[in-house]
């Protein structure tokens, strides 16, 4: 086997729990020299163990610094690939998402560019693909335009490069009929109910002008209702 001139040594963090959209505990890399001199590495808890793996098996070996990190780089993006496809087998991400969670593993930037290209190339990531089953689940649940492009946004996807889009997706006579059914199934309460109706509505991403034409003709007809003689009544 080949001498490293370089020893590695693997510590990993304690197992804790960790918030959503928070960055993970990274392990660290310990490297010394034959001088004594001591240089530490942050890495993903991931691609500490499979290095860990290596060492253990001793087939880790590099014949210089330069080599080893080297082939810690392989192992680096072999992981981050893995935590791809693993993402993908449970839902589809935006390109956007994906960089995101990979840096919050903690992955370096040049890994995430490059493995996110990759997965790009073999499909596993299409904006044009996420942005078309997001836009349809959302309009599905109710939403309205504005809320759907602000979110888009947040997944790094601006809706005006969406191909279609608003044309495709929505429809003025559809979504003011979608405003109308969801105000429909508000209780009111005879006080402010023009008020909390247009928060609800424009918080779900309608325009002011869809909201109010839906919540008046929820209101008008609750009072047509509410003027209605009871069966038997005389009128």
């Amino acid at each position: 086997m080949i001498e490293h001139p370089i020893e590695l040594a693997i510590e990993l963090p304690e197992r804790t729990r960790v918030a959503l959209g928070q960055s993970k505990p990274r392990a660290t890399l310990v490297f010394t020299t034959p001088e004594g001199g001591e240089e530490r590495m942050g890495v993903p808890v991931a691609l500490a163990k499979r290095l860990q793996s290596k060492l253990d098996d001793d087939a880790l070996e590099a014949s210089s610094r330069a080599e080893l990190m080297h082939l810690i780089g392989e192992h680096a993006r072999s992981c981050a690939m893995e935590r791809i496809a693993a993402l993908v087998n449970m839902r589809d991400y935006s390109e956007h998402d994906f960089k995101r969670k990979l840096r919050l593993d903690g992955y370096a930037s040049s890994t995430v560019e490059a493995c996110v290209q990759r997965a790009k190339e073999l499909r596993l990531i299409d904006d044009r693909r996420y942005a078309d089953a997001y836009i349809r689940s959302k309009v599905s649940q109710g939403w309205g335009r504005s809320r759907i492009e602000r979110e888009l946004s947040a997944h790094g996807i601006a809706a005006a490069d969406v191909a279609g889009w608003p044309e495709e997706y929505l429809s003025g006579d559809a979504e003011a009929e979608r405003a109308y059914e969801l105000a429909k199934r508000r209780p009111l309460k005879g006080s402010n109910d023009y008020e909390r109706l247009m928060r609800y509505l424009c918080g779900r991403g309608y325009a002011p002008g869809v909201a109010s034409s839906a919540v008046n003709r929820v209101l008008a007809e609750a009072a047509a209702t509410a003027d209605e003689p009871l069966d038997g009544q005389f009128s």
